[in-house]
């Protein structure tokens, strides 16, 4: 089983024949993560603030979290423990891709902009070498497991694979949704201010 396998809209569009008969998953979210996503909206979209930048609590931290909390739950070595690994990486990888592609609102691409271009110049010091997983949080990545159900369906995923993968995302949204407190922003800033820099 590969959580890794590159999702075809990563690359170039796949015939849509083969799409329509591809395993599918539906994720239900818990409804206290979806209210983070609703008041997530509509601070961006309503409000016209951004999530300040760098997260104190980035993407790839997150998901070093959950990694540590949950292997003490899967014998060492065991297939478990390496579909955790497994899935751990490929969160991460979907993140860094689709971050600019589909997780961004309108409004948050002028702030990706001047992100990049510290990412690329290494300016200020604490960016250089960085990425969107180093950058972004726990809005951002919320944002993402909204949208696996569809990823996962642009994949070559088999169905034991697609059952195994929300298996694993089901145990990850409930856990993110428990420990939202310590990951979530609780305060939004103008788009002057929402980059510390």
């Amino acid at each position: 089983m590969s959580f890794l396998v590159s999702p075809s809209w990563l690359e170039e569009q796949k015939d849509e024949d083969t799409f329509s008969t591809r395993p599918s998953i539906r994720l239900p979210l818990p409804d206290h993560l979806k209210n983070l996503l609703v008041d997530d909206w509509e601070n961006i979209t309503k409000a016209g603030l951004l999530v300040p930048l760098p997260s104190a609590a980035p993407a790839n931290y997150i998901v070093d979290q959950y990694f540590n909390e949950e292997k003490q739950n899967r014998r060492l070595g065991s297939v478990e423990a390496d579909i955790l690994e497994e899935f751990c990486m490929g969160v991460k990888v979907y993140f860094e891709k689709s971050l600019p592609k589909i997780l961004l609102y309108r409004s948050e691409r002028a702030q990706l902009g001047v992100v990049r271009k510290w990412w690329e110049l290494g300016q200020p010091v604490e960016w250089e070498g960085k990425g969107p997983g180093d950058c972004y949080g726990a809005e951002h990545l919320a944002r993402l497991l909204v949208n696996m159900p569809e990823l996962t369906a642009q994949t070559n995923m088999d169905a034991t694979s697609v059952q195994r993968l929300k298996e694993e995302l089901s145990k990850f949204t409930v856990w993110l949704s428990k420990s939202s407190e310590k990951y979530f922003v609780a305060k939004y800033e103008k788009l002057d201010g929402a980059i510390a820099g």
